[in-house]
């Protein structure tokens, strides 16, 4: 496993920081790093410079490891998620994530070999592997990008600052039933599988009569979870709202029953308020009523946060990470996608990873630079910078920025 100091074909940078202040004893962090796949490098560029950068000011230094995942590792070594790259990634144990997938390879590569899609076969193994159970989706209105919400401004009130901690349980649910329960001796129902029609995603071929994946959840694992996202709450001074399905899914019911009882039994100082994901989604548009620390289901919490995150404003701007609570292990991956239809442009917006990047940077324990890089992010913004995807046509004092020179703002202001 060797240490990066180039990961951009043609644009070498150094990612490691060595600028050193004085009377800090530095420390290094090592981190895995998947440049990831179309626009994602350009925007990794930017999130490392800045992280780097960032982190002297609480006396860190981070080493990142280059673990090529994604179709470029595909090109390059036969496989979207090379056995070297899992095996440095669970050894580091922080990933930091550049988005993986290309629909152009998706549908002729990944057509003729449907187990190597990156965003199945990467991102999928890695939560699995690392048990990154816990998804925080944090969603952070921008009063300076107002004009890009989807959101009436009459229902965004001025005298409150909207919170919403999106904490996703990333692990079983529908995402991994399937894989779980067929490959698991224990279980004795592969026998049934082709009665139910249960089969692995990479199986499906369109033809078939009845496909079914086997969601579930455990006990255990629920406690685990829901134990944690009360204490966030709890730590922020905000409500929990709980997201199921109870009326109709029997999966959900018991996902209520146990909110309801560690709730009452662990966290009664802590307002809980359970929600149907019908009506939580119709309160896309009322996001103050949807203000505090939202837990939700693995399928519920992937579509419902990719919606908060386009009704307050960009997807660009979403930052994100998942975090195994037993071991600290963790991967931070910005929501933003891989935009590769504008791949060597230097059009990505690259704020996203930035901020992805802080969250990284607070769970190592440099809370301090993260704090800068958020205030950074906020400064450029009422500057009136912004990247293509967040320039309003014909508004006044609005400067079109590229990937590059967006980084070079956030560096500027730490």
């Amino acid at each position: 496993m060797s240490k990066v100091v180039a990961v951009i074909p043609n644009n070498p940078v150094l990612l490691q920081n060595t600028i050193q202040q004085p009377n800090i004893l530095m420390k290094t962090h090592n981190i895995a790093l998947v440049t990831g796949d179309g626009s994602a490098p350009e925007m990794m560029r930017a999130a490392c410079r800045v992280a780097s950068k960032a982190a002297n000011k609480d006396g860190g230094v981070l080493n990142f490891h280059e673990t090529p995942a994604g179709w470029n590792a595909y090109f390059s070594l036969g496989d979207t998620l090379p056995k070297s790259s899992l095996e440095d990634m669970i050894k580091i144990g922080t990933v930091f994530f550049g988005g993986v997938g290309d629909p152009q390879h998706d549908n002729t590569i990944g057509a003729e070999h449907p187990e190597m899609k990156p965003e199945a076969r990467a991102l999928l193994t890695l939560r699995k592997e690392m048990g990154l159970l816990l998804n925080f989706r944090p969603m952070i209105y921008y009063p300076e990008l107002a004009s890009l919400t989807n959101v009436k401004p009459e229902n965004i009130p001025s005298d409150k600052i909207i919170k919403q901690i999106w904490i996703r349980f990333l692990l079983e649910d529908s995402y991994f039933g399937n894989q779980d329960f067929l490959n698991n001796p224990d279980y004795k129902v592969a026998a049934h599988a082709a009665a139910i029609g249960a089969c692995v995603k990479s199986a499906v071929r369109g033809t078939e009569e009845l496909v079914s994946d086997i969601a579930y959840y455990r006990k255990k694992t629920i406690e685990k979870y829901i134990r944690a996202a009360f204490k966030h709450a709890r730590e922020l001074g905000l409500p929990l709202i709980s997201i199921d399905k109870a009326n109709v899914m029997a999966r959900y019911d018991y996902w209520r029953k146990i909110v309801t009882r560690v709730g009452a039994e662990e966290f009664p100082d802590v307002n809980l308020t359970h929600q149907l994901v019908d009506s939580a989604n119709a309160l896309m548009f009322t996001p103050a009523k949807l203000h505090g620390v939202i837990a939700c289901g693995n399928e519920h919490g992937d579509i419902l946060s990719d919606g908060a995150a386009a009704a307050l404003g960009s997807m660009g701007m979403m930052c994100s990470s998942a975090i195994n609570p037993d071991t600290g292990a963790a991967m931070f991956e910005s929501g933003a996608g891989t935009a590769p239809t504008i791949a060597g442009q230097d059009k990505a917006n690259p704020l996203g990873r930035i901020l992805t990047g802080a969250m990284m940077l607070r769970h190592l324990g440099m809370g301090n630079a993260a704090d800068s890089i958020e205030a950074a992010v906020k400064q450029v913004l009422e500057l009136g910078y912004r990247t293509i995807d967040l320039a309003p046509a014909n508004q006044e004092g609005i400067k079109v920025v590229g990937t590059e020179w967006m980084g070079d703002l956030i560096m500027a202001r730490l």
